[in-house]
């Protein structure tokens, strides 16, 4: 099985610090531990985020992990908007007051691994899911040094690694035995590759040998490159990016799913397919209009056939 990042260390004693009462205080005054559905019984109070979280709860936990701060360091003053007509499918915002804008915009949920394609004894385990997330900087824009990934408005916070921290540690929390996701992109698979893995073992070694074939290039190039369906395998055929879930175990028996023979000969079998870049497609498919202004790079403009006299690269 690849290795995958473990969670930060700082981030485990933090989490093992935080009580219940912590994450479900509640601006309401004079509530009793009844009240917030903290009893020794375990009943939980119907509108908690999982049954755990409320919304200042969960604002004290981001700020214990210092995830808060973080991102108020970039972006300036935050709020944090939670939405949760259902408190099993939540969306979790933080709303920039200077930008009017989402720098962090993610929805939850609870499902089973049947869903991402475990079967047998592993279709039932719980699973968080998180079906979308973005992370951006809206004051800031895009410059030849950061060029945008495909699906970027904006650039990045540079946090993606944090949010998932927290939130592996939110599935440990609630009780699900795995965060789980399907990336919307190449490039969104390569921000999630060290704490994730496909659970297709053929899916991971075609990400594999997509991600071997770009190493000679800037990675937001090598993103345009596989978005715009230009990698080609030794037939000539396209090599396109499949789309498929991805899992970050939390337990030792879906974490036995990756050790298994079948995943790995899977794995091995896509892996070493050899890929390369179709350059003169890249030139042709090449999306100018969403780059910034100015010239590209000497080493980017030779690879990709620049000219600053033609029209069609004209800001």
């Amino acid at each position: 099985m690849p290795r995958i990042q473990p969670v930060n260390p700082r981030y485990r004693r933090i989490y093992q610090a935080l009580r219940g009462p912590d994450l479900a205080v509640s601006e309401n005054v004079g509530m009793t531990l009844e009240d917030l559905g903290l009893a020794t019984n375990g009943a939980s109070r119907g509108d908690l985020v999982f049954g755990t979280y409320s919304p200042e709860g969960l604002e004290r936990a981001l700020r214990a992990y210092g995830l808060f701060q973080r991102v108020e360091e970039r972006v300036g003053p935050l709020e944090l908007r939670v939405l949760s007509a259902d408190p099993f499918h939540p969306r979790i915002i933080l709303w920039s007051r200077r930008f009017y804008a989402p720098v962090a915009d993610l929805e939850l949920r609870r499902t089973t691994g049947s869903e991402v394609g475990l079967g047998d004894a592993l279709a039932a385990t719980p699973l968080l899911y998180l079906d979308s997330l973005l992370l951006q900087h809206p004051g800031r824009h895009f410059d030849w040094n950061r060029p945008p990934l495909p699906g970027q408005s904006h650039p990045g916070l540079k946090l993606a690694g944090h949010i998932l921290d927290v939130l592996l540690l939110m599935a440990r929390r609630i009780g699900t035995e795995a965060l789980a996701l399907t990336p919307s992109s190449f490039a969104a698979a390569c921000v999630y590759d060290r704490r994730f893995l496909f659970v297709d073992g053929a899916a991971q070694g075609r990400f594999l040998a997509l991600r071997q074939a770009g190493q000679h290039l800037p990675r937001w190039l090598h993103a345009w490159a596989v978005e715009l369906r230009c990698m080609r395998d030794d037939a000539g055929q396209m090599a396109a990016f499949q789309s498929t879930p991805m899992l970050s175990p939390l337990s030792s028996r879906l974490g036995q799913h990756f050790d298994t023979n079948a995943w790995d000969d899977a794995l091995q079998l896509e892996a070493r397919r050899r890929i390369s870049l179709d350059e003169e497609t890249l030139q042709r498919r090449f999306p100018w209009e969403r780059m910034p202004p100015g010239p590209p790079p000497e080493r980017v403009a030779e690879l990709l056939g620049y000219d600053p006299l033609s029209p069609v690269v004209s800001h």
